[in-house]
Parts: C-alpha cells; structure tokens; sequence
C-alpha cells in the first residue's frame, strides 16, 4: 500500500503541472494579441505565399507601415491590427526570344553599357549587319579568282596583239610604199598629194586611214613601237618609214624624193618619176 507521505508528493506535482499549463496558456493567448506577434505571425504567412506564387511573378507583401515600397500600397484599417501590404500592378515586361540553343550567341555592347545576347553574325536591327558582311565575303575574290581573272586578261591581250601585228604585214604587203594616214590630217593630205598626184608611181602607194580603220589605235601604237613615229603620216617604204608630211615636202624641194623612193623599195618598185603638167589623173 502507498504511504501517505508519496500520495502528497504525487498530487503536489500533480498541481504544479497544472498550474504551470494554465499560466503558460494564459502567457500565450496574450501574446497572440501584440503586435509584435501579430507583425511576425504576418510576415510569415506574407513569405509563404511569396514562395508559392513566384512563378507567376507576384511580388512579396510589405509589412513595415513606417517604409512603404513604391510597388506597394498599405492597408490600414484604423485598428491595432497590420496586415501585409498589397503589391501595385506592374507593367508587363515583354520577354526576349531565346535563341536556338544549337545557334551560335555573342555579347554586344547597347549605348556602351548594357550588353544583349543576340545570335552570332546578326545584331539587333534585324541582322543586317551580318547579312552585309556575308554579301560582302561573297564579293571579295579570292586569290584563285584574282589570278584566273589575270590570265584571261593577260590572254586577251596577247590575242589583240597578235591580230594587230596580222593586220599590218596584211597591210604592208599590198605595196611597197604605205601611207598611214587620218581623213582630217591636214599634213597627211599633203603628203598624199604629193605621192599621189605630182608622181608617178608603179605600183600605186596604198594609204590606210587609221580614223576609220577598226584597229587604227592599235595600228598606229604598234607603228610607234617598231619605227618609232607615233604621228601621222607615216610613210613606210619596204617596212622602213621616211617621215611625215613635212619629210616628203623637203625632198621633194629637193629633188631627192624619186631616187629616195628608188634605194628604198630596190626591185620592188617599177616606176617613180614625176607626172607631166596637166597629165596627172
């Protein structure tokens, strides 16, 4: 049987528990009350609900009343009680493309400070930049363009030339004497008259017109190049040039041209005299 003295002792504690439960209960219900409690009991439902909608960008509630946020506006109702405050509508941010994720990216500098990430070889004005920049690549030859362009080039060249040169020994074996000459040369028509007309020449001088040849630029440079007279006239006898128009007129007052023409153009030649007055035709 339990003695008296250990039943005290058992309803002694049995009492002290008990009353410490009804002052701790008590302690807690006023605490609930304050403030304080009250702020931190807000701030933390305020967290919970940040935490479950940041997804969907929701902004997380102000609960200090003395610092409000400019995105926030506070509810006050008069009372000892706070409630958190309630975010402002936010403009819609419109979010940028991403790009490809096997597409190459790069950093470029926007008004020297805020750097965007755009695709490699575009920027952001519709990636003109980059398109220019290939149209360019494409338009630059490369070294084998550039010496394949310069051997055609080179080919057509050497072609002309070797027509030029046909022509003229074409040209040269149609008489023994040639007279280069131009239409509207007043010094070539003088030396063609005196040629022409004042002698008698077996056969006849040929005369080319270079002004209305084809190649008569040609002719004349490669004139220049093998009897080294650019001008005109240009009288050759068997490929040999004599001068121009005042070279002949010189002989002529000379009476040196007939027996020029004669050493010159050798067998060539079968006459060279002067025309009788009033028979020239």
């Amino acid at each position: 049987m339990i003695s008296q003295r250990r039943i005290r002792v058992l309803i002694v504690t049995t009492l002290a528990v008990f009353i410490l439960y009804l002052h701790y209960s008590g302690e807690s219900q006023s605490v609930q009350n304050q403030k304080f409690y009250q702020s931190t009991v807000a701030a933390i439902n305020a967290e919970k609900a940040n935490t479950g909608n940041a997804g969907a960008g929701h902004h997380p509630p102000n609960t200090n009343k003395d610092q409000p946020d400019e995105g926030y506006t506070y509810v006050d109702r008069g009372d000892d009680k706070q409630e958190p405050a309630i975010p402002k509508a936010q403009p819609e941010v419109q979010e940028q493309p991403k790009a490809p994720e096997d597409q190459d990216t790069e950093e470029i500098p926007i008004a020297g400070r805020t750097k965007m990430t755009v695709p490699k070889g575009k920027d952001p004005d519709n990636g003109r930049v980059g398109a220019e920049a290939e149209a360019e690549a494409e338009n630059v030859p490369t070294k084998d363009k550039e010496d394949e362009q310069e051997k055609k080039k080179q080919q057509e060249l050497e072609d002309e030339q070797a027509k030029v040169k046909a022509e003229l020994n074409g040209i040269l074996k149609r008489s023994p004497i040639i007279i280069f000459s131009k239409s509207y040369c007043p010094f070539s028509k003088k030396a063609k008259t005196i040629l022409l007309e004042k002698y008698s020449i077996v056969p006849a001088p040929f005369v080319v017109e270079l002004d209305q040849h084809p190649l008569g630029s040609q002719l004349q440079a490669l004139l220049g190049e093998n009897t080294g007279r650019q001008t005109v006239p240009n009288i050759l006898v068997n490929g040999r040039s004599i001068g121009g128009g005042d070279d002949i007129v010189a002989l002529d007052d000379h009476e040196e041209l007939a027996s020029r023409l004669k050493s010159l153009g050798s067998k060539w030649l079968q006459e060279v005299k002067l025309r009788e007055t009033g028979s020239a035709d």
